[in-house]
């Protein structure tokens, strides 16, 4: 008998100790398994078998998974006159803000929860990662931020390292309620070596609910991200704090999710957490960040509003859309006020947190399919509509900004955006300019620049350009003529009629 097998059947009966938790697993896994078979005799090692199996998939689960999983450490920048601070590489170094990451990229992509960034104008990030063969590399400095993204709570580091393994992601489709998972991170800058620490339960739920208020290193944020709308696995397992960025693996050692917040409620206990699915959005994400593109957010331009108890008890399912915003995706589609949306891309819609977390996950000029009953009363049920339309760009006050290597395009000195994605505080002065049958915006100028002198400032719509009218930036840039010569775009004015500009670029 191996002693893996005497400790498992010797066990001392104490709650507190974890192989009891195993032991009770193992004996379920048999008792499960016989049930249905005849009577036989039982062997005196059959449950300690079925607990060490158990432990030897635990054991490769981790050992797949965490040559993939970092310690990440923020450290402030010091200004100078400063006293020098301890050198990351120092085995004794212990950072004050600490989190996890995992790789995404063999030359040095390391994805994060953009939570753990803080400022990266006032702050130096290090990464302690376990590299081949299973030797603890010395503290690499990151050399930038590539991207990062508050809206998804996603960030990818590049560190001055080749030759990683990218951690291997499951099917989240297959995830049930009761699942086996483990969380390998950094909790209290333990794992700060490089050498993630363990912990494992079980999936407790799925398509959970962010916190109003987000537990996070960037303070005083109470403002929307896609998880307040829900879609985040509730894992329950020993969660501390550095487990922010952490991988959450199956049984497979393939990472089904990413820690994002220790507590679904403030004042919760610890054994809670919350964890970004790895599902299509995740990924599709993680591709644009570490492309160095920022996230922009589709946007439809309705509000709805629950089912009345008398539709509900009557068999109806979806949300009453009680605004249709002027110029936006839903009024160019043709929805209206009392339409009510059942499906969207063939996905039934119960509430409105499931019809914006799937709207969150797309990006704008995404094209959408939308079910509808019209005109439902008292007496009628109503007619069935199906509507297709194009998404807008979404503004959204978020956390800090989004974080991206690639530049925003320009063109004469002016940056545009989207209409619908205008900041409030520009659109409460000249919002009643925009044109409702489609125009961008200008949301940023340089004095002194072409389109400055032409006349063009921060908060000004353009609806076309050589006569073409535009929709969103990408349009914009599309239309443009000779880049060389003289451009014609087309003001929006109070009159409605517009005002033609003539812009030229410096040559």
């Amino acid at each position: 008998m191996s002693n893996h097998q005497l400790h498992a059947r010797y066990l001392p009966c104490t709650s507190r100790n974890p192989w009891i938790v195993l032991w009770l697993v193992a004996v379920l896994v048999v008792d499960s398994s016989i049930a249905a078979q005849p009577p036989r005799a039982e062997s005196p090692l059959s449950t300690a078998g079925a607990a060490t199996a158990l432990e030897n998939t635990l054991i490769e689960a981790i050992a797949r998974a965490e040559k993939s999983v970092v310690a990440i450490a923020r450290v402030r920048r010091r200004a100078a006159g400063e006293s020098p601070q301890t050198d990351p590489n120092d085995p004794d170094f212990l950072p004050n803000e600490y989190a996890s990451g995992v790789v995404v990229g063999a030359a040095g992509l390391i994805l994060t929860n953009y939570h753990v960034l803080g400022d990266p104008e006032q702050n130096d990030y290090y990464v302690w990662l376990q590299r081949r063969p299973i030797k603890v590399e010395a503290v690499h400095r990151v050399e930038k931020v590539v991207a990062g993204d508050p809206w998804t709570d996603l960030a990818v580091l590049r560190v001055a390292a080749e030759g990683l393994t990218p951690i291997k992601f499951a099917d989240v489709k297959t995830l049930r309620k009761g699942m086996i998972v483990m969380v390998l991170g950094n909790p209290h800058a333990l794992a700060r070596d490089g050498e993630p620490s363990a912990g494992w339960g079980i999936l407790a739920n799925t398509g959970r609910q962010a916190a109003t208020r987000r537990r996070s290193l960037v303070a005083g944020s109470q403002r929307e991200t896609l998880h307040h709308f829900g879609g985040l696995l509730q894992i329950d397992a020993r969660l501390n704090l550095g487990t922010s960025g952490a991988a959450v693996i199956n049984l497979k050692g393939e990472m089904i999710g990413m820690m994002t917040a220790q507590t679904p409620l403030e004042g919760i206990g610890q054994a809670a957490g919350l964890a970004i699915p790895a599902d299509d959005v995740f990924r599709r994400t993680i591709e644009h960040l570490k492309a160095g593109r920022r996230i922009q957010v589709g946007f439809l331009g309705v509000s709805v509003e629950t089912l009345s108890q008398q539709l509900w008890d009557r068999g109806f399912r979806g949300v009453r859309v009680n605004q249709v915003v002027p110029g936006t995706a839903a009024d160019r589609a043709g929805l209206r006020v009392a339409d009510v949306i059942t499906h969207i891309d063939e996905r039934p819609i119960k509430d409105r947190n499931e019809l914006f977390h799937y709207l969150g996950g797309l990006a704008p000029q995404a094209q959408v399919r939308l079910d509808l009953l019209r005109g439902i009363t008292a007496e009628s049920d109503g007619d069935r509509e199906q509507l297709t339309a194009e998404l807008s760009k979404r503004f959204s006050q978020l956390a800090g900004p989004a974080i991206g290597a690639l530049p925003y395009p320009s063109w004469c000195g002016m940056q545009l955006d989207y209409a619908t994605a205008m900041p409030p505080r520009l659109f409460r002065d000249s919002g009643h300019l925009m044109d409702s049958r489609g125009c961008v915006a200008v949301v940023k100028v340089e004095v002194d620049s072409p389109a400055w002198q032409a006349g063009i400032r921060v908060g000004s719509f353009i609806s076309h350009v050589e006569g073409t009218r535009v929709l969103n930036p990408a349009g914009f840039h599309k239309a443009l003529g000779d880049p060389t010569g003289a451009t014609e775009v087309t003001l929006c004015s109070e009159d409605r009629e517009g005002r033609v500009l003539l812009i030229s670029p410096r040559q």
